[in-house]
């Protein structure tokens, strides 16, 4: 006899019980337990008959369950996009300070979008397989199969995941564009092209290079923030005696092409002669050089350079030592 206090739950899963039993026409004592979980063994244990709770557990639980499932990945994927925004968004901010660029937040923004698709992606394809566990298909086959293909792209495909990924991070961090100027694997060149796994950039003779992101370990960027236009010359070893005046025409040349109206504008420090370089019994070597930006590097080190040995030549101290050709007898 079931206690005053259980009375009404009995009621209630003797009712639902008698409609499972009519349904099915299967016995108590045939009954096993369909994976009702923690419900159906609590009324098992209350006196309820095993058809009975696994009756109850099919009509109120699993579809609970089923809902509850589908509103937890509902949340996942909402916060996780907006975690991800938020994170992106705050690595583009970021990468557009230290770089300058005012297309690292568009291109940050595209990546945020598609990593939030891929996250949806992923918490639905979970929910899905959950669902279905709920519903009592066996999936293990499903995800040993999937297990074993995923290890097999994943070997074979290893080299692409990497340059992908690559690709994100180089995205994320804005570390060149297209237009810019690099120096990647000792090959200096104009980026053209720039994609998730592939980066693209012809050399100074036309040749076109195409290097996969993963590969790329060393790069340089020649276009980002300041320049410095860098002039070595070397001289005659009799020069030596006359340092202060090849310091004092090599000043004056520079500050020249810093004035000149091309670079005056992109010329924010003065010149700075470094003086003597380097020395050996025969010759020496002095270096100027001069702060610009990076667009204006290349055109001003030429008129920098043409400058200061112009001037030189002026004092007939470059070259040193050099006769001229003889006429040819005639």
């Amino acid at each position: 006899m079931a206690s005053p206090p259980l009375a009404p739950l009995h009621a209630l899963v003797g009712a639902v019980g008698t409609l499972g039993a009519t349904g099915t026409g299967t016995t108590p004592a045939n009954q096993v337990d369909q994976g009702g979980g923690w419900l159906y063994h609590l009324l098992t244990k209350l006196g309820v008959s095993p058809d009975t709770a696994s009756t109850v557990t099919d009509l109120i639980i699993r579809p609970l369950s089923i809902v509850f499932v589908i509103l937890v990945a509902w949340l996942a994927a909402r916060l996780g996009s907006r975690v991800i925004h938020r994170v992106l968004e705050r690595v583009a901010h970021q990468a557009s300070t230290r770089s300058g660029s005012q297309r690292a937040g568009a291109r940050v923004s595209t990546m945020s979008s598609l990593l939030a698709n891929v996250w949806r992606f992923f918490v639905f394809v979970v929910a899905g397989a959950i669902v279905l566990g709920l519903l009592g298909i066996n999936l293990t086959p499903l995800l040993a199969s999937a297990t074993i293909i995923g290890a097999t792209l994943g070997f074979g495909a290893q080299q692409i995941v990497r340059d992908y990924f690559s690709g994100v991070l180089m995205t994320m961090e804005d570390q060149y564009n297209v237009g810019d100027s690099v120096v990647i694997g000792g090959v200096t060149g104009v980026v053209e092209d720039v994609t998730m796994r592939l980066t693209r950039f012809r050399s100074v003779d036309g040749t076109i290079y195409i290097v996969p992101n993963g590969d790329i370990r060393l790069i340089g960027n020649l276009s980002r923030g300041w320049a410095r236009g860098v002039v070595d010359f070397t001289l005659a070893g009799e020069t030596a005696a006359h340092l202060d005046t090849v310091r004092q025409v090599v000043q004056e040349a520079a500050h020249t092409v810093a004035t000149d109206a091309r670079f005056a504008d992109h010329c924010t420090e003065p010149p700075t002669v470094v003086g003597l370089l380097a020395a050996d019994s025969s010759t020496i070597t002095m270096r100027v050089t001069l702060l610009t930006v990076p667009s204006q590097r290349d055109a001003l080190t030429r008129a920098l350079r043409e400058e200061v040995l112009t001037a030189l030549a002026r004092r007939d101290l470059w070259p040193v030592g050099v006769e001229p050709p003889a006429a040819p007898a005639h």
